[in-house]
């Protein structure tokens, strides 16, 4: 699978998370759907770590540098999301984020 092919998999994936996440938001509240989505992603990370140790020995020494990955991608995503979302509040964007846009 090329890059460009794996990159467009990982948006659609994201997308039909966000998707049952905004549907839950309708009738949640947000913060608290937040919550979830990342016990959720915190819960799969920790599985995905766990299902690839070959034992209990193996997964207990890979600990620190697993939970170091997770929070350094997420990280690094959310920055990524924050410089995105950022510029709805710019005169100079065409708005498409207006729930974050503060009503007056």
């Amino acid at each position: 699978m090329s890059k460009q092919d794996q990159d467009k998999l990982l948006r659609d994936l994201a997308d039909s998370f966000i998707n049952v996440a905004n549907e839950h938001a309708e009738i949640q509240e947000k913060n608290i759907v937040n919550t979830s989505f990342l016990y959720a992603a915190s819960r799969f990370s920790a599985y995905v770590a766990a299902s690839s140790a070959r034992n209990l020995e193996d997964f207990q020494g890979k600990r620190e540098q697993g939970i170091e990955f997770f929070t350094s991608e997420f990280k690094r995503m959310l920055e990524s999301n924050m410089n995105n979302y950022e510029k709805a509040f710019q005169p100079s964007e065409q708005l498409r984020y207006e729930e974050f846009m503060k009503k007056e």
